[in-house]
């Protein structure tokens, strides 16, 4: 079925579910710390790779998408996006599996395999032409690694998970009493999708604590806050693919 007809309105895992598990994840990883160092430069991102008209929009992400999901679909669809596929868990971590809340990965390799959207429907394992993939993780990572390798090899492992010739964007972490944990995971994104290419970061951390937008918690969206939250990721969407 042409996924354009099917008009999927917005799709949601919702599943209430905390981590407080610290990641496994270990590796090699080359170049620490100099490309991180690299990664610092001033050079804005460059427009998507893609000269594809682009329709459809898959996002991945944790329990702030979960709250702004409504918002994220008005954003997007008036952005002119025809289908919206968000699967958002509450807890949800870049790289580990815990309980049944599968890592950002693991989700995006099922959508990939064509096994798991969260209707029951399947997601064709075809081309990925006329599609451009958010991934808003990393706030459950905050402060969960203990140097900079694993947390490389947690962004790694979901960048891995995303087919190269699909353009990315990655919505940036906010977590007001965490600051430096904060800044050391979004500079690690930032790093390694400077690598990838065919990427750009959607900057949350730049409005998220702007007055009203934030619970008390200094995390999760109020109302307010997730339509800024949803007008930041579209935003950033449209002006970084040519939308079909």
């Amino acid at each position: 079925m042409d996924r354009r007809s099917m008009l999927a309105p917005l799709l949601l895992a919702l599943t209430a579910a905390c981590s407080g598990q610290q990641s496994s994840a270990t590796g090699e990883v080359p170049g620490l710390p100099a490309d991180i160092a690299r990664a610092a430069a001033d050079e804005p991102f460059v427009a998507a790779a893609s000269n594809v008209a682009v329709d459809t929009v898959v996002m991945i992400g944790d329990s702030i998408t979960v709250a702004s999901a409504p918002a994220l679909h008005e954003a997007l669809t008036s952005a002119g996006f025809g289908e919206v596929i968000i699967v958002a868990q509450q807890g949800k971590r870049m790289a580990l599996t815990f309980g049944d809340n599968p890592s950002g990965a693991t989700v995006a390799r099922s959508l990939l395999d064509g096994t798991t959207r969260p209707d029951g429907t399947a997601l064709p394992a075809d081309d990925r032409a006329g599609e451009v993939w958010v991934v808003a993780l990393g706030t459950n990572d905050v402060a969960q690694y203990s140097d900079p390798s694993e947390r490389a090899a947690a962004v790694n492992e979901v960048l891995n998970a995303v087919p190269d010739e699909v353009p990315l964007v990655w919505v940036d972490t906010f977590v007001r009493d965490r600051p430096d944990a904060t800044v050391e995971v979004n500079e690690m994104i930032e790093a390694r999708l400077r690598q990838r290419g065919n990427a750009t970061i959607a900057r949350w951390s730049a409005v998220a604590d702007d007055e009203g937008n934030l619970r008390d918690d200094g995390v999760h969206p109020r109302d307010a806050g997730s339509v800024v939250f949803a007008d930041a990721v579209a935003s950033t969407v449209a002006d970084f693919v040519d939308v079909g």
